[in-house]
């Protein structure tokens, strides 16, 4: 498969700063129609699930950590009140949720979310390549620490859309107040979960997306064919395949027509895939074992999908 390179690397160095300055994936959103159910569902997949965050703009969401790699937001809507009203007002994160919910349905996978130093730049970037996504989105919400103290975390966002891609959302995010938060409680995963180590997203298209997926990321380390665009990033992979591939590889139907692009699945290393297996059993998740993996539907096609593979 050959590499798509914005620049030759020359030397060793380079091609060091090169992958230093590459963005990493922060986390992923993931939208259920309703929370509580959606927790318990992680839940006997063998997921820690964090407790309810609320946001200031009506949604909440469970999110899922792990010792190494990104995070996994699960959202929701918290207050119809406040939704309504963020988007009236612009709020590019809420009307991307409204738009994606509108046309996928309650549950499905809407962002990859990438990291970020400057959401600003991100966004003059951004609308300098006629990628942007929408407005800027600054917020901040109280944090309660496993002691009780309750401290603020704020964030602001940067979005990034490309025009094939009417459902599959991506923003950078950027931390602006970060208090040093104890996670520890919540690292571990009954299932063996070490993280999630690859983001599946699906185009008749791939190679459509390659440029926009080398600019949000600035990596060089892209990989093309007809049927796959893939793209290491510092703590993982992101991929863009065909609907075969999506079938070859994952055992997934793709029914969607055209170039549009939606994010399909995560890919887990785990501990001991047997281990995850009996769990499955045990806690009745349905699953097909396919290419040596195990493969859990979320939801109905075209809903997200979990891939459990040995740690290699």
């Amino acid at each position: 498969m050959p590499r798509y390179s914005g620049g030759q690397i020359s030397d060793r160095s380079t091609a060091k700063k090169a992958r230093d300055a590459m963005r990493s994936i922060d986390h992923f959103v993931l939208v259920a129609g309703n929370l509580s159910d959606a927790r318990k569902h992680y839940r006997r997949m063998g997921f820690n699930v964090a407790p309810d965050g609320v946001h200031p703009f009506g949604t909440h969401n469970a999110n899922m950590y792990f010792r190494d790699g990104p995070m996994i937001e699960t959202l929701s809507i918290e207050n119809h009140i406040k939704y309504s009203e963020a988007i009236e007002a612009g709020n590019t994160f809420v009307k991307n949720d409204a738009a994606f919910r509108a046309a996928q349905g309650d549950d499905g996978f809407s962002h990859v979310v990438v990291t970020s130093t400057d959401a600003d730049m991100d966004h003059d970037g951004f609308l300098e390549r006629g990628a942007s996504g929408g407005g800027i989105v600054s917020f901040s919400r109280p944090f309660e620490q496993p002691d009780g103290r309750v401290e603020t975390v704020a964030a602001k966002l940067a979005f990034a859309t490309h025009s094939k891609a009417r459902s599959g959302f991506y923003f950078t995010c950027e931390d602006i107040v970060a208090p040093a938060i104890d996670r520890s409680l919540l690292l571990d995963h009954e299932n063996g979960a070490l993280r999630a180590k690859h983001v599946i997203s699906c185009s008749r298209e791939p190679l459509t997306h390659v440029d926009f997926l080398r600019g949000l990321f600035e990596s060089n380390e892209i990989s093309v064919s007809d049927q796959n665009v893939d793209c290491l990033v510092p703590n993982g992979r992101a991929s863009i395949v065909t609907p075969e591939v999506l079938a070859q590889d994952f055992g997934m139907k793709h029914s969607r027509t055209g170039a549009d692009l939606l994010h399909r699945g995560l890919v887990f290393g785990v501990t001991d895939l047997q281990k995850t297996k009996a769990l499955f059993t045990q806690n009745q998740i349905l699953f097909e074992r396919h290419n040596e993996r195990l493969v859990t539907q979320l939801s109905p096609e075209p809903g997200p999908f979990f891939v459990f593979e040995q740690r290699r």
